[in-house]
This record gives C-alpha cells, structure tokens and sequence, in this order.
C-alpha cells in the first residue's frame, strides 16, 4: 500500500491517521500475512468489532429511553450484522485496497469478509484516535447509510393496524440524490427523504408518527 492508496482511503472515511501503520495494518488480509511476515488485521478486527458494538449499543440506548434490553440487543445485532457492513465497505471501495495474498480474488470476498474490513478499520481508527474518533467515523460513514435505530417502519404499521388503518409508501428519486418517500396513513399523507429507500421511508414514516401518535415517535 503506497501514499496514494493512503490518501485515497483517508478521504473517502474523512479521517487522517497519525500512525499510518494502523491503517495498513487493517488492510492487511490473513492470506497476506502467510506470505510476508507483517503485521495482519485480524487482532485489530476483533476491537474494532468491540468499538462498533458499543458504540451502536450507546446510540441505541440514548435514541430510545423506552426501548427494552430484548428490543435493544436486536436492534443493535441487526444493525452490526454483516449485510449492511458489507454493504458500507463496497459503497466505499474498501475492498479494492486490501491486501491479500497470491491468488486471493477480492471480487469473490463474501459478506463476512468485507464486513471484516469495515471492524478492522474501526479497531485501527480506534488505536489511533481513541472513542471519539471512531464516534465522528460512525457518523459520517456508518449511521446515515443503514436503518435508523429506532424501528419508525414497524412503529407505525402498528399504530395503523391498532386503529383499522394501513400505511402505504410510494417512493421516486429526489432531484438533488437519494430519495423521497410518502407514506399514506387514513388518508393523510406525510414525506421523508433518504440516502436509500429504506432510510426515506423511515423519516416518512417517523414524520407521520410525531403527528399521529407522538407518544410513539420518541
């Protein structure tokens, strides 16, 4: 991994390392450490595995005062699952700056080995930056771009379906990128705007919960 490679991957998480080794080190796959004697990124995977679930646990426990630990512990292992991590690393080309050993194909790497990339880059940003850092991470790579924390979607299929109603979503592309969602609720319509789908009719659906049943929106 040369500068250029450094400089590309610290502009696309907007984070700079004091100690680049970290970050190499967390690009440094197990197939590469067979072959050279460097350092790998499977110790640093396993903090950074412990950062995220941390800190996604603590965003969790302050969104949602009411939430129960059953409710909290299921929301967290959905959000840290590998589907959406993986998701996050091929947004950003993560993998295309791996290093791995002779032979390995990348473009074959399975949703558990590039959510691995996305734990070890926190882990490596965690060793150098320290909690905060990796909270400024989260929140510029990670939170905008999967399932609000809060449940708005099913929150409101129950309140419909309490009240002998259904809420329906339509969805088109937003001019400026992304997309806006309507969620139509006895009638009543109310929109949200999103990075994905999934995240517009969330807002959609939050928006129409803080109007029909605010007790069910916090």
């Amino acid at each position: 991994m040369n500068n250029s490679d450094i400089n590309v991957i610290q502009s696309r998480i907007g984070y700079v390392f004091k100690n680049p080794k970290l970050l190499i080190a967390a690009f440094t796959h197990s197939s590469y450490v067979n072959e050279h004697e460097v350092v790998g990124n499977e110790r640093i995977e396993f903090l950074g595995d412990c950062v995220l679930n941390f800190l996604v646990g603590e965003r969790l426990f302050g969104l949602d005062p009411s939430a129960s630990e059953g409710k909290l512990s299921a929301r967290r292992a959905a959000l840290v699952s590998r589907t959406p991590l993986a998701r996050i690393v091929s947004r950003l080309g993560l993998v295309d700056y791996l290093r791995v050993g002779a032979g390995v194909n990348k473009l074959n790497f399975s949703d558990k080995a590039r959510s691995d990339v996305l734990e070890a880059l926190i882990g490596a940003v965690y060793l150098d930056g320290g909690i905060d850092a990796c909270r400024k991470l989260l929140d510029s790579i990670f939170f905008p771009f999967v399932e609000p924390e809060r449940d708005y979607k099913s929150a409101l299929q129950e309140y419909a379906a309490t009240n002998g109603q259904t809420a329906e979503y339509s969805t088109t592309a937003a001019p400026n990128g992304g997309f806006a969602a309507t969620v139509t609720v006895g009638g009543r319509k109310f929109e949200g705007f999103g990075k994905t789908k999934r995240l517009a009719h969330a807002t959609a659906a939050k928006r129409a919960l803080e109007t029909l049943s605010p007790e069910n929106s916090k």
